[in-house]
């Protein structure tokens, strides 16, 4: 069965998510832990009666319970307010980069990260002019060399990648790296001995990937570069998003398993 068979059971919650900003509001402040009304009115800077009136309403319906010192969320209400959470934070990225959205193939990332698209709230897009062209490129080897845990997968000949993750090797970093086949062979063709060298460190794996990726992405740290081609099929090299803390790196170190279970080990050359 689909969620359109379901729709009707749940029209009414549905519409319970959007009608009210106060309820929408409560639930995701009441995800922090049981709080006293008081409380809610500060962090809401809304009237204490505005609040009580949606409370109630919430109450009724299983979605708060009323305790000795304020509200808390039921089960349910824990679980809706996750939905809610996700869901606003999944639109907000989505209006933020919206033309980029519209321009560019998402064909490379699987439904169910899509869905979790809003774990990339906290981020900014990079971006080149006709003067710094690379400056996408320039920001992502700066976070290159401040990272000890390095994931990524390329479909594509990014200019200084090389060298930034043989210094990254050299380094000490945990380097985990996957290629189109395509890609890998014009690498080894071009750099087969920093390539060969890279192969004896323990801290760098290799891999190459058959299929077609019309995604481009690294996992850092505590920080997601995020590339993608064009809709015209050209890969965009003059824009990046780029996605901070623990959310994001959980996303894209998702992504990366998912190719990762596709992916061949190079042992050697």
């Amino acid at each position: 069965m689909s969620a359109l068979d379901f729709f009707e059971l749940s029209e009414e919650q549905l519409k319970a998510f959007s009608r009210s900003a106060v309820r929408t509001k409560i639930m995701l402040i009441l995800q922090e832990g049981e709080m006293a009304g008081s409380d809610l009115e500060e962090k809401m800077n809304i009237r204490l009666s505005t609040i009580l009136h949606s409370m109630r309403e919430m109450i009724d319906e299983g979605l708060v319970a009323k305790t000795a010192r304020g509200y808390r969320l039921t089960n349910i209400g824990k679980i809706q307010a996750l939905l809610l959470d996700e869901l606003v934070s999944a639109i907000a990225i989505l209006e933020k980069y919206k033309v980029y959205w519209l321009t560019h193939d998402l064909s490379g990332i699987p439904t169910d990260l899509l869905a979790k698209i809003g774990l990339l709230g906290r981020s900014e897009m990079i971006s080149g002019d006709h003067i710094t062209l690379l400056r996408a490129l320039d920001n992502f080897i700066a976070e290159l060399d401040k990272s000890k845990e390095i994931r990524g997968v390329s479909p594509v000949i990014i200019p200084q990648y090389p060298e930034a993750i043989a210094t990254a090797v050299m380094n000490g970093a945990n380097v985990h790296l996957i290629l189109t086949k395509k890609i890998f062979d014009i690498a080894i063709k071009e750099y087969y001995d920093l390539y060969k060298d890279l192969l004896s460190h323990k801290n760098l794996r290799l891999f190459y990937i058959e299929e077609n990726v019309n995604v481009a992405f690294t996992v850092l740290d505590d920080v997601v570069s995020l590339g993608l081609f064009r809709l015209d099929g050209e890969y965009d090299l003059g824009s990046d998003i780029f996605c901070y803390g623990a959310k994001a790196v959980e996303w894209g170190s998702d992504l990366f398993e998912y190719y990762l279970k596709r992916s061949h080990l190079v042992e050697s050359l």
